[in-house]
């Protein structure tokens, strides 16, 4: 992969990083408005979607891959790719849960008095996976960067052997 390349990819991975923080730290700001909290809710979804669709792209895109060597590249990234999927499956169940509670109350309904204690908890858990995954996939889109994914080279030849 080129340079240039590679900092188009990266940059739109650390944009979709980007949307998911703003979409966490203003989705308590929206609480009273369900049909804006519904439209953020949906757009942070598609964007976690289309960050590991992206990811797999690029895996896809290395020499790595194309020799063959899949087992490796998924040795190299598990972590990102379960933590990924773990904090998506977190964010679908918060969001489903969230507007399941809020569509059609009152405005001045407010979530934490509703006696959920599981929600609460479901909450506090995908706020922590969001670090993680901020983390994990980060880390992943700099690390693809690596010359020595897109060549043959001694480093790739001393992992098979």
């Amino acid at each position: 992969m080129k340079v240039f390349q590679y900092g188009i990819i990266a940059t739109i991975q650390l944009l979709l990083l980007l949307v998911d923080i703003v979409i966490n730290t203003a989705s308590e700001h929206f609480r009273t408005s369900e049909l804006h909290l519904l439209v953020m809710y949906i757009v942070q979804d598609v964007a976690l979607v289309l960050a590991l669709i992206i990811l797999f792209l690029v895996f896809f895109n290395t020499y790595v891959f194309k020799a063959g060597l899949v087992a490796l590249l998924i040795r190299k990234f598990v972590a990102t790719i379960v933590v990924t999927l773990i904090y998506l499956a977190l964010c679908l169940a918060l969001h489903v849960w969230a507007m399941k509670l809020r569509w059609g109350k009152d405005k001045d309904f407010y979530i934490w008095n509703a006696g959920k204690d599981g929600y609460l908890i479901l909450y506090v858990c995908q706020r922590a996976g969001s670090v993680l995954y901020y983390f994990f996939y980060k880390r992943t889109t700099l690390r693809l960067g690596d010359p020595n994914y897109y060549k043959d080279s001694a480093w790739l030849r001393e992992h098979v052997n």
